[in-house]
């Protein structure tokens, strides 16, 4: 079908065509209701790298449970009052207590309330040694601390409860199908009705987590009426009547609810990175539409109709099919990442993108003749100015711009790489800055980490074996790493380790369920034949990526060197830490692979589409330019290469084009016509210059809405991109001409 034929139908249907879309779009955007937000970091890397697989295998042999934590404050924990609260809250939780989790999801709930409360039902022994025989919390405070001596509640300090005894928390341990929404629902519910006495308030990695999905999806629901606002304000600067803004914003109305819908159906997993797509296609989508309409408007002075949409989609449609195609393309090159949250967002973007393409090529012309749009003058005047400035003064912006690409490659080695978490996520969530004074409180850090023992069978029932394991901690220790394992308790307990004093202990530790931090290990602590355990390690909270790296270098070279009797064996360490070391060593790699693969394919779509590999790769240059630009933004404002900003450059490649595509199209135009190359130059960036200015307002606008969220590494995200729009445009308006007027193009 040809641009002659689509022009008549949608000037001869516009309302059918305007009806027939809005039911497929319809159709599609009731599956947005499906799509749902995750925060695991764990997610960035495959299935197949050897730290998830550690993992995987730890969680297999000792099924490390996921837990919600209540950290409780008071001015004295042991106060019967406090305890009762903790058990009441306790119990209103876990109403179903022997059901394992299956009705309600929560396997068992333990504080030193429950500790305390299984002391006193023990019968009354001679000597003080037992309980009152009743399953309640005593009366009496001197009972209650004479429980709290008794080895079994001592070795939950630092677990349960700290040693000033104002703070204690609750370990709601979950079965694998627990709905983690209702059981924080259920959780909030109880605290409500019963926290009286202390104060109480729910953390946990599961608790953090579904915080940030919330808070991250209530941050996509800001953005929507920001971005518009913002939008609205430029158009309507631009073309001073609000049925331009109708025309613009509803194609891309229509974009977002198809992409949306078709996230729901066949990716609804969304991660953190949605965000940042949000703003992308509320700035880039309308961009088509601006484009599109500004060249129907251009064309008024033809009377046929289907003559001025024609001519419209033949060369200014020309042009936006061109900018989607190299967007995508920009876009896919992100999916050749190892990453799997990279690549999900890759793929969101090239189909939010080509919505963008499809709504605008249909729509604006159907909605322009509907609403009889005129726009109210062009203001060429200030843009022949500048074509006039940038043609005549090419040798000067030639310096310029090499003196930025000089001053860009030596700062180059002063780049960062950081993959920090919390950047990730809104700032101020209760639950997360309660889990780093929990993680503090409890001799923690804010993520787990573990080393597998693995030895011969029997082979930790040796008094040599957990010798070598306890001397391998200390030296750990002397890192600043929190670490601890069997053997810590084994020591303590015992200055001369016997081997039926271990495995009497032993036993305990494989058949009991052992609390870690915020974390229950269901299978104990250590495997049924006494041949593997774990070792936890935690590093200071506040460490940069780039410390932690060297941290658990230590502890690896400390595990590597240790020699365990029985052909004991260390793993390397694992965990989320270790992991988001993994994941920031691999950025500037992931960067490099995806821009040059989004460079190479953009030139091959550039050469095709022009039919000429020397306009392709003149095209080419002003983002060529803006990359090498790019380290000197990251440097001179402080910003990291992150998860988030590793994409910058591949999507820069698909945006940064943009800009060149509509002046060398028009270029081409002008000298069809048969204009010399300077005035062909000139009239390109007078007649185009308003669209590109334009457009590149409204993705600005768009990307500032990202400001109203604090998420630290979406506003770099869209700080850096900001930067690189406009680059874009200066570079497609200035350094272009410099290339055109060389001898050899024609």
């Amino acid at each position: 079908m040809n641009t002659k034929t689509i022009a008549k139908i949608l000037v001869k249907q516009p309302k059918a065509v305007v009806i027939v879309f809005t039911i497929f779009t319809v159709i599609v955007a009731l599956q947005i209701q499906n799509v749902y937000m995750v925060s695991d970091i764990t997610g960035y890397l495959p299935e197949d790298n050897p730290s998830i697989q550690l993992w995987e295998e730890i969680n297999e042999e000792f099924q490390i449970g996921s837990t919600i934590v209540i950290y409780v404050e008071a001015d004295d924990i042991r106060d019967p009052y406090v305890l009762r609260e903790m058990d009441r809250v306790s119990t209103k939780i876990n109403a179903y207590d022997l059901d394992k989790g299956e009705k309600d999801g929560i396997v068992s709930v333990t504080s030193i309330a429950s500790l305390i409360k299984d002391e006193n039902a023990k019968p009354n022994i001679p000597g003080g040694l037992g309980g009152t025989g009743k399953f309640e919390i005593p009366d009496d405070r001197n009972l209650i601390s004479r429980y709290l001596a008794r080895v079994l509640i001592q070795e939950m300090k630092g677990i349960l409860f700290i040693n000033t005894y104002k703070i204690a928390v609750i370990v709601i341990q979950l079965s694998d199908e627990a709905d983690y929404h209702v059981v924080l629902d259920n959780v909030e519910a109880a605290i409500d009705r019963e926290a009286r006495y202390s104060d109480m308030m729910v953390t946990g990695l599961i608790a953090m987590q579904q915080a940030i999905q919330k808070e991250s999806m209530q941050s996509m629901m800001i953005i929507f009426p920001v971005a518009i606002l913002f939008i609205s304000i430029v158009i309507f600067f631009f073309n001073r009547t609000i049925k331009g803004i109708i025309i613009i914003f509803l194609p891309l109305a229509y974009a977002l609810a198809l992409t949306f819908g078709v996230f729901g159906m066949v990716m609804p997993e969304l991660t953190l990175l949605s965000i940042a797509v949000v703003a992308l296609l509320i700035g880039l989508g309308v961009d088509y539409s601006i484009h599109i309409l500004n060249r129907f408007s251009e064309e008024v002075d033809l009377e046929d109709k289907i003559e001025v949409v024609e001519k419209t989609l033949r060369l200014t449609g020309k042009a936006v099919l061109l900018s989607t195609i190299t967007t995508m393309i920009g876009f896919g090159s992100l999916m050749v990442s190892s990453m799997p949250p990279m690549v999900t967002f890759g793929l969101g973007c090239i189909i939010g993108i080509l919505f963008c393409f499809v709504s605008a090529t249909i729509l604006v012309p159907c909605l322009a003749i509907i609403l009889k749009f005129e726009k109210k003058g062009r203001a060429h005047n200030w843009w022949r100015i500048v074509a006039n400035i940038a043609v005549d003064n090419k040798k000067r912006f030639a310096v310029l711009a090499c003196f930025f690409t000089v001053m860009s490659l030596v700062v180059l080695p002063s780049i960062t790489t950081d993959v920090n978490y919390f950047d990730m996520i809104p700032e101020g969530v209760p639950e997360v800055e309660k889990y780093f004074e929990y993680a503090d409180n409890f001799g923690g850090g804010t993520s787990v980490n573990m080393i597998l023992i693995e030895t011969e069978p029997q082979g930790l029932t040796y008094p040599e074996t957990i010798d070598a394991i306890y001397t391998m901690q200390e030296e750990m220790r002397k890192t600043g790493a929190t670490v601890a394992s069997i053997a810590d308790v084994l020591k303590e307990a015992y200055d001369i380790l016997e081997r039926n004093t271990i495995l009497e202990k032993l036993a305990e530790f494989a058949s009991a369920e052992e609390i870690i931090f915020d974390r229950v290990a269901k299978e104990g602590l250590v495997d049924d034949d006494y041949s593997k355990t774990i070792v936890f390690v935690y590093f200071p909270i506040g460490k940069s990526t780039r410390e932690l790296e060297v941290l658990i270098n230590k502890i690896n070279d400390i595990a590597s060197n240790t020699v365990l009797p029985y052909n004991g064996r260390t793993s390397k360490l694992t965990g989320q830490d270790a992991m988001n070391v993994e994941i920031n060593n691999q950025l500037l790699d992931e960067q490099l692979r995806s821009m040059i693969i989004a460079l190479l394919v953009v030139l091959a779509a550039l050469i095709v589409i022009f039919n000429s590999s020397l306009w392709g790769f003149l095209t080419m240059i002003p983002v060529m330019f803006v990359l090498v630009w790019e380290p000197g933004f990251l440097v001179m404002l402080d910003i990291s290469l992150s998860v988030v900003t590793i994409s910058i450059a591949s999507i820069m490649i698909g945006i940064g084009i943009d800009y060149g595509i509509h002046v060398t199209e028009r270029v081409r135009e002008e000298l069809a016509k048969g204009k010399a190359r300077k005035k062909a130059t000139k009239d390109a960036i007078e007649k185009t210059g308003l669209s590109l200015i334009e457009a590149a307002c409204t993705t600005i606008a768009g990307l500032a809405s990202v400001y109203f969220v604090d998420i630290p590494a979406i506003q770099h995200f869209a700080t850096i991109v900001i930067i690189m729009t406009i680059s874009s445009l200066v570079a497609a308006v200035f350094i272009l001409p410099i290339f055109y007027s060389l001898k050899f193009v024609k």
